[in-house]
């Protein structure tokens, strides 16, 4: 069964060709501009009048060696042209698919995001990307899902606290509003960016005999006061709280040496602890330990070279970098009287089945506290006639807004889990 691929132009005449084995048809269609009747006629048999198509050529050598091209119903102006000009027979390789992916295993010589240097148009002459849309992507795949590729899409920002003073949780994207404009980006994996780390916060905590005794105190005290009661109940708890307290203070007296705890309290007295040990040769035991202060931050790093192979893909990088810029800036109030946060971000590395990887690590929502552009990279002014700039580099941290807790990851998933 022959395979028909997607629709093409050539001048202004719309095609297809149907692929069967080691060859190929190039078939004249009437979409967009329908048959002429001067075509039907040069055509004579090669016109299917059911289809309303005509069988133009047929492409006996799909290495597209030389008289890789016999006519059929095409006129001579017609074929004269697709055997001279280059890029017919450039179409006519990317419509049979015997042309190389866009993206290739073996990084090219002037970028590191491997991608071919080919003209990434398809068998149209045209940019495989609808530019007209609120998705930008780079490098212009026919279809992303044959390649995994890392997802960003930026939101508006949504304060966490509501009106009850009460913390919303997680930063969740859910019912978010999506950036006016161009919002979604799909990219190509950085190898030096598919990395994760992790940190929790301890810290070195010190507590002496005195602190402690005192520390049980004024918990007595606490508890003991606790409820409804009257001024003389509050007093009596008190009391005995404070006779707890003054014996949890002997209890520590009546093991230590008395010139020790007099040194001690000497040295408090004039506000030079440093004498309690000049005059024993010891110090108070602080009961040093590593304390859990709180949980850390991800951070995630990102390095894209963008190399313009047409027109089209070097405005898509355009749009691409000002996506960025605009997102990541800080937006007036109607009467500029404050700032609103900048828009946030969701980070997704995407498998070529259009689920989300299942051996890369997800990413809570982010912001994007750094970007950095470089237009000459390779140390030398060099553009296009256009003017697009032949490369740059683009660098990108993102840091997440709320940190990984233990009931995030589930062990049991089909999936690597933040």
């Amino acid at each position: 069964m022959a395979t028909i691929s997607p629709q093409f132009i050539l001048g202004d005449q719309s095609f297809v060709t149907k692929t069967d084995g080691d060859t190929a048809t190039v078939v004249r269609t009437s979409t967009g501009k329908s048959l002429s009747q001067t075509e039907i006629e040069v055509a004579g048999e090669y016109y299917n009048s059911e289809l309303d198509e005509i069988d133009y050529a047929k492409i006996y050598n799909l290495k597209f060696g030389s008289n890789f091209l016999g006519k059929l119903g095409a006129s001579d102006e017609w074929m004269a042209k697709a055997l001279t000009d280059k890029t017919y027979k450039e179409v006519f390789k990317k419509a049979t698919d015997k042309t190389s992916s866009n993206i290739s295993d073996v990084p090219p010589e002037t970028s590191d995001i491997y991608s071919t240097l080919t003209e990434n148009k398809d068998a149209n002459g045209r940019s495989t990307l609808n530019v007209g849309g609120s998705i930008l992507r780079y490098p212009l795949n026919e279809d992303k899902k044959s390649y995994d590729y890392l997802k960003v899409c930026a939101y508006e920002h949504k304060g966490r606290i509501d009106r009850g003073g009460i913390l919303g949780g997680d930063y969740d994207i859910e019912g978010l509003v999506k950036k006016k404009g161009n919002h979604t980006v799909y990219l190509p994996m950085d190898p030096t960016g598919l990395q994760e780390g992790n940190g929790v916060n301890w810290g070195k905590g010190t507590v002496n005999p005195f602190d402690e005794a005192g520390f049980k105190l004024a918990s007595n005290a606490i508890e003991n006061i606790g409820g409804s009661k009257s001024k003389e109940q509050i007093m009596n708890a008190m009391k005995d709280a404070m006779g707890e307290g003054v014996k949890e203070f002997q209890n520590i007296i009546g093991g230590v040496d008395g010139s020790d705890i007099a040194a001690f309290f000497a040295g408090q007295a004039i506000g030079n602890n440093t004498l309690f040990t000049r005059a024993t040769g010891k110090v108070l035991n602080q009961n040093l330990e590593l304390l859990f202060s709180g949980p850390g931050l991800r951070t995630f790093n990102y390095n894209f070279r963008f190399t313009p192979r047409e027109d089209t893909e070097a405005k898509m990088v355009r749009s691409i970098i000002k996506m960025f810029k605009k997102a990541m800036a800080p937006r007036l109030s109607k009467k500029e009287l404050f700032l609103k946060s900048p828009h946030v971000f969701k980070l997704e590395y995407m498998f070529k089945n259009g689920q989300e990887h299942p051996f890369l690590n997800k990413i809570k929502t982010c912001a994007l506290t750094n970007f950095n552009i470089q237009y000459a990279p390779d140390g030398s002014y060099m553009t296009y006639d256009d003017g697009s700039m032949t490369s740059y580099t683009v660098n990108m941290s993102f840091g997440e807004l709320n940190p990984i807790y233990e009931q995030d990851i589930d062990e049991s998933s089909n999936d690597m889990g933040f």
